[in-house]
């Protein structure tokens, strides 16, 4: 039996690479169901948005691509379906040039769902905000409309009756910015200069030096990586993309914890035969 055992050390890695790969793609066609439950930090974000009374806008800043749509498409469409849900107005900029190509399409997408008409109900000024980041937050909550200057149809702010008296940080209800890190700039103008709420969707890597500001209140949710977005997925009633990646991801991991385990099982077994 021991020799048996001793066998898994010396496994071709090839074939735990075949079952990874194979685990994940079942997971992407199989209905595997798989519920959880909003984290304290997701559920904080959930509820600031819930609050919300829509007697002003929300500004959004989508800057997520092809290199964080794993992590960060879920959590920007389950933030959009929840602020049109609530029937809230909604200005979306970027800070990547190529932000627009990827978030616009999705918002037109979740607007057919919720009945939601361009210039009504949301509108997008694209690429807005270049580096440096922290001048260009503070050009927006000071000026928006200098900021921003015009729209993707090349319209001001001020042609929509609803962003008429949209000038400075404290005519927004809240602040979002979904991307890679956080945007402190936002504590300090928006929230603690004019204050008006922040929550920020992360990947997970960013995520950890942000909870000291998540329990003082300076952000007021936060979305971590493609667990986030799963949650609020699941918190929105919905089992899409999210829900999926995040099912590959704990059998990815799952396989990888056998791995380790019959790994060290066959070393052991492998110096118990050495020492017969």
């Amino acid at each position: 039996m021991w020799r048996i055992l001793a066998r898994l050390g010396n496994l071709d890695p090839r074939w735990l690479y075949l079952v990874f790969v194979l685990s994940i793609a079942a997971t992407a066609v199989l209905p595997i169901p798989l519920s959880v439950r909003l984290s304290p930090e997701s559920q904080a974000y959930y509820e600031t948005i819930e609050g919300l009374d829509g007697r002003k806008p929300v500004l959004v800043q989508a800057d997520w691509d092809q290199g964080t749509v794993g992590e960060l498409r879920a959590q920007f469409i389950s933030t959009v379906r929840h602020l049109f849900r609530k029937n809230l107005r909604v200005v979306f900029v970027s800070g990547i040039a190529a932000g627009p190509e990827f978030y616009e399409p999705v918002v037109e997408e979740i607007a057919k769902e919720y009945g939601k008409e361009y210039g009504r109900d949301w509108v997008s000024f694209g690429y807005k905000l270049a580096e440096p980041y922290d001048i260009a937050i503070e050009a927006i909550a000071r000026d928006f409309r200098a900021t921003v200057r015009t729209d993707r149809l090349g319209n001001p702010p001020q042609a929509y009756p609803w962003l008429h008296d949209t000038r400075t940080a404290a005519d927004f209800a809240l602040a979002v910015s979904i991307r890679y890190d956080e945007m402190r700039a936002y504590i300090t103008y928006f929230y603690e200069g004019a204050g008006t709420p922040y929550i920020a969707g992360v990947a997970t890597i960013s995520s950890t030096p942000l909870y000291p500001f998540l329990s003082t209140g300076n952000i007021r949710g936060l979305l971590v990586g493609s667990r986030g977005g799963g949650e609020y997925e699941q918190a929105m009633g919905k089992r899409e993309f999210g829900t999926r990646f995040l099912i590959g991801q704990s059998a990815g991991h799952l396989i990888v914890l056998i791995a380790i385990v019959l790994g060290n099982l066959g070393t052991w077994a492998a110096r118990k035969v050495k020492a017969e």
